[in-house]
Formats: structure tokens, C-alpha cells, sequence
């Protein structure tokens, strides 16, 4: 149970992915075969991609897999690595906040439904929230970590 708390995100994602190569699948198969599609599957496969992307961003930086640019920490001092890298999260988590919080307000003004399922678009935006939300818990744990890293030097 643990294990599945631990990896929520990418598992979500996972499923939000699969589901959408299987709808577009099942769609093409219907279309070159059958002449006809399926109207619902493009919208579903569109909102299972939004989620799959946003919820592989938030796993992404929580294993700290995103592309960095390195010059200056191969400047700077090995002494002043740790306190440099504890400034950029703080202001990763000041980004992290701000961001959920717009992306609460942005999502609570969803009041359009998707033109063929009718899916409220609360629905489709509130990954954003869960996504800066999850990066912002994530960027709280890398200060914590960068802490205890300056207490021990």
C-alpha cells in the first residue's frame, strides 16, 4: 500500500497513457476498418494524454529528472553548492505555490463542459493543481534534504 501512495503519480500516468493509446487504437481500427469512429474517443483520449503529461511532469521532478543547466554550479565552490541549491528550491517552491494557487482560481472558473461528452473542464483542469500541488510537496522535501545536508557540513 505504501508502495502505491509512494508512486501515485506514475501510476495514474500510466494508466492515463495506456488508456489513451488504446482509444486512439480502437478508433483507427474502427475508421480504416469500419468507416466510422467513435466521436467521444478523441475527447477522452485528449483528456487522458493532459493528465498522463502533467502527472509525468510532477514524477519527473520528483526524481529530479528534468534537464538542467549546469554552469553555474561547475563554478561555484563545492562549499556553495548546497546553500545555491537550497536558494533555487525556495524559489522553486515560491514558483510551486504560486502556481497551484492560479491553477485553483483558473480551475474554479471552469464552467464549460467538452462539446461531445459533456465533462465539466473542472475535470481536465484540476490536474493542474494536483500537479503543482505535488511539486510543491516535492520541492519541500528537496529543502528538507538540503538542510540536513548544510547541518552535517
Amino acid at each position: 500500500m505504501i508502495n502505491i501512495v509512494k508512486n501515485l503519480e506514475e501510476i495514474i500516468a500510466s494508466v492515463a497513457i495506456s488508456f489513451t493509446v488504446v482509444l486512439v487504437i480502437i478508433n483507427v481500427f474502427l475508421r480504416y476498418g469500419f468507416g466510422f469512429t467513435l466521436p467521444w474517443v478523441q475527447e477522452l483520449s485528449v483528456i487522458c494524454f493532459i493528465w498522463a503529461v502533467y502527472l509525468g511532469v510532477s514524477s519527473c521532478y520528483k526524481h529530479n529528472l528534468h534537464m538542467g543547466v549546469d554552469v553555474i554550479l561547475a563554478i561555484l565552490p563545492n562549499s556553495a553548492l548546497v546553500p545555491f541549491k537550497l536558494l533555487v528550491s525556495v524559489f522553486l517552491l515560491a514558483l510551486n505555490v504560486l502556481l497551484s494557487y492560479l491553477s485553483v482560481q483558473y480551475t474554479m472558473l471552469s464552467n464549460k463542459t467538452t462539446p461531445v461528452m459533456g465533462i465539466s473542464y473542472f475535470w481536465v483542469n484540476i490536474v493542474l493543481v494536483l500537479c503543482f500541488g505535488l511539486m510543491a510537496l516535492h520541492t519541500i522535501r528537496l529543502i528538507m534534504s538540503d538542510i540536513k545536508k548544510l547541518k552535517e557540513a
